[in-house]
C-alpha cells in the first residue's frame, strides 16, 4: 500500500501547470507545422506522465521502497531514461531521414543524367530539321 505523504497543493499545482505548459505548446507546435504529429507523440507522453505524478505524487516513493533504492538514485535514472529515449527516438528519425535523403539524391543524379542526354540530343534534332 501507498503510504499517505504529505505533498504540498502548490507543489502539484505547478507540477499540473507545468504538464498543461507542454500540451498547450506541443498542440500548438503541431498547429503551426513546427513539429510533427509523431514527434508530439513523445511530448504528450510526457505530459501524460508529469500529469500522473503530479496527481499520485507518492508513485516516486513507493517506487524507491519497492525496488530498494535511493530518491535522488531514481531521479537521476529516470531522468537518464527518460533523455535515453528521446535520443532513441531522434536516432531512429534521422537514420530513417538519412536513408530518403541517400534515394532522393540517386533519383536526382538519374535525372540529371536524362536531361544532360536530352540536351545534347535536343542541338543534333534542330540541325536535322534545318537541313
Amino acid at each position: 500500500m501507498i503510504a499517505a505523504i504529505e505533498i504540498p497543493l502548490m507543489h502539484r499545482i505547478i507540477a499540473l501547470s507545468l504538464a498543461a505548459a507542454v500540451v498547450i505548446t506541443t498542440v500548438e507546435m503541431i498547429r503551426r507545422r513546427k513539429l510533427r504529429e509523431e514527434y508530439a507523440m513523445l511530448w504528450l507522453g510526457t505530459s501524460m506522465i508529469l500529469t500522473v505524478l503530479a496527481i499520485f505524487p507518492q508513485i516516486p516513493f513507493w517506487l524507491n521502497r519497492a525496488l530498494g533504492i535511493n530518491y535522488l538514485t531514481m531521479l537521476i535514472l529516470s531522468c537518464s531514461l527518460f533523455l535515453g529515449m528521446i535520443v532513441m527516438h531522434y536516432a531512429t528519425a534521422i537514420s530513417r531521414d538519412t536513408e530518403h535523403i541517400r534515394q532522393l539524391a540517386q533519383q536526382v543524379a538519374l535525372l540529371t543524367e536524362e536531361v544532360d542526354k536530352l540536351r545534347k540530343q535536343a542541338p543534333q534534332a534542330s540541325q536535322d530539321t534545318d537541313d
